[in-house]
């Protein structure tokens, strides 16, 4: 049952041929995760675009992948920052999801886990979040990466 609010986050569209349906959603919303779940249910596509990149989509399928990280691996890689930022950005989106009573991206898993069960493809619609950390970390100042760093550090005492 698709409701006035759902409707504003739904978008049809036709582009070469084929119906298109976009979902607007929020990461941390279990109005979303219904949403999500309900149209794919419904629509039965054939494949379902996620705005994840490989590395968050394998973060989400394999969650305790993180305990199996080699540290020695990454410093060598030059993986560091891609690792901390992870970290801060997890902890950051577990305490939102934690006053709001939902799990971080639950949206994504319930669009992945719905495709799944309708079997459709599953198709990765983001750029590599080492991409976007990067520029974020050039784009700050000297201060505000300090914050970074700071939150970063008190955040750490907050990741189960």
């Amino acid at each position: 049952m698709t409701t006035d609010s759902d409707s504003q986050m739904i978008h049809h569209l036709e582009y070469n041929g084929k119906n298109v349906i976009l979902v607007g959603t929020a990461h941390v919303s279990r109005e979303s995760t219904q949403l999500v779940a309900r149209v794919i249910e419904d629509e039965k596509p054939d494949t379902v675009c996620i705005e994840l990149c490989p590395s968050r989509f394998e973060a989400i399928r394999r969650k305790q992948r993180w305990q199996e990280t080699n540290i020695v691996k990454v410093i060598r890689e030059k993986k560091s920052f891609l690792l901390l930022s992870n970290l801060l950005l997890a902890s950051f989106q577990k305490r939102i999801a934690k006053k709001l009573d939902i799990q971080p991206g639950a949206e994504m898993i319930a669009a992945i886990e719905t495709a799944e069960q309708v079997d459709a493809e599953i198709y990765l619609a983001d750029r590599d979040i080492r991409t976007t950390l990067s520029r974020v970390w050039r784009a700050m100042g000297l201060w505000g990466k300090g914050k970074l760093l700071f939150q970063l550090i008190l955040s750490l005492g907050e990741i189960e």
